[in-house]
């Protein structure tokens, strides 16, 4: 009965997850359309998807805290019903300012679940069987990204760029209905509560702040984020500018790679839990999204791009399975799992916030040479490399003491 209840929360809180992607990646899909409407540049354009990322930078770290005080249930419903808010301010936006106001508001929703979402699943799930669950919800960025690429098309074609809107108001509204009726704590009883508190004794904040395993790990996933933001977001206009792609097209194209990474994340976590060598497919994993995510902006043919694209997605799945599944270990206690997922997404948001601006930024003063946006995400991308490897070099100290 438990097991069942533990998958239960996990898919409610799975389809939390994808309803504030949906959301936070409505922008791509419909860029043309907002800079046309808006008239704004690539810059500013940019920062429409990152504002997003700015309240998650902010309330990363308290999202934890408010994970620790109301638990599960209430902290995901927070984020839910700022992700409906947001959404709804900016359908009926008439203005570029009011637009960020409601992207900021949504982007609440994002630095909640995104602390929430894993600390739950870790907390249902014990250290040997979390790879597999932390591999579907590993996904939520994929399919959330691969949805919203696909629908916004036709949405907008019948309802302008404010149906996009709608419809990501209304994905959250079904996602909190789900999330109140399915989502508890684990221990909701008395007894295991006092169980949960003899087998983990309270730790302090600061103690989970001085490990260094954690912020090494966060490093890396911070650069993953730069990188990934960077190319989703300016993909679509990249393959138009450059290979005389159609807008729809274009769209498609860019959503092949989380539509194969939702499948790749799920083979990740069943290969933590097989193989047992989580830090191994983290490095071997930082080693392959430097390759694909680096030459992505210099293909030079529009026969590469679909393979491209279907190989980045097989490839790029593995590095947040093997990072989600690792933090809570990387901390001095179960019970600062929280924590440590705050603080990677504390580093994600800000290298996903900076992603699209600087690389839209490098472009602009390139004179619109698209090939110079590869390198500030192999820059970063090399710098997650090496964090993965000072990972593994302090965990195995740790192991060792």
């Amino acid at each position: 009965m438990m097991m069942r209840k533990a998958w239960a929360v996990m898919w409610a809180v799975y389809l939390a997850s994808v309803a504030v992607v949906i959301n936070q990646f409505k922008v791509p899909p419909v860029m043309d359309m907002l800079l046309d409407q808006l008239q704004i540049d690539l810059t500013l354009g940019g920062w429409l998807m990152s504002v997003f990322a700015v309240a998650g930078v902010v309330l990363s770290l308290p999202a934890a805290l408010i994970l620790d005080r109301l638990g599960p249930k209430s902290g995901g419903m927070i984020a839910l019903i700022c992700t409906i808010i947001g959404s709804t301010l900016g359908a009926v936006a008439e203005s570029a300012a009011m637009l960020l106001l409601g992207r900021t508001i949504e982007g609440i929703g994002l630095g909640l679940i995104a602390v929430v979402a894993p600390a739950v699943i870790a907390m249902w799930f014990p250290p040997a069987q979390r790879g597999l669950p932390m591999g579907i919800w590993a996904s939520w960025v994929p399919l959330g990204s691969f949805l919203i690429f696909n629908l916004a098309n036709p949405l907008k074609s019948a309802y302008n760029w404010q149906g996009v809107w709608w419809f990501g108001s209304l994905a959250a509204l079904v996602a909190l209905v789900v999330y109140w009726g399915v989502v508890t704590s684990p221990g909701d009883s008395k007894a295991d509560t006092q169980k949960a508190v003899e087998e983990n004794p309270q730790v302090s904040y600061a103690a989970g702040f001085k490990s260094p395993a954690i912020w090494l790990l966060a490093l890396g996933f911070g650069a993953f984020g730069f990188a990934n933001a960077g190319f989703t977001t300016w993909a679509p206009r990249f393959f138009t500018d450059v290979h005389g792609i159609p807008p729809g097209t274009a769209n498609f194209y860019t959503s092949i790679s989380p539509m194969c990474s939702i499948l790749t994340t799920v083979l990740a976590g069943w290969a933590i839990d097989y193989f047992k060598k989580p830090k191994a497919i983290l490095l071997i994993s930082a080693v392959f999204t430097l390759i694909f995510y680096g030459y992505a902006f210099l293909i030079g043919s529009a026969s590469l791009i679909l393979p491209w694209m279907i190989l980045t997605g097989l490839i790029v799945g593995f590095y947040p399975t093997a990072t989600f599944t690792l933090a809570p270990e990387a901390v001095c206690s179960p019970r600062l799992a929280g924590l440590a997922m705050a603080i990677l997404n504390l580093l994600f948001n800000a290298g996903f916030m900076l992603g699209p601006p600087v690389v839209g930024f490098v472009v602009n003063n390139a004179q619109g040479n698209w090939g110079t946006a590869s390198i500030p995400i192999a820059i970063l991308l090399t710098a997650a490399i090496a964090a993965s490897l000072g990972f593994a070099a302090v965990s195995r100290k740790k192991e060792m003491t």
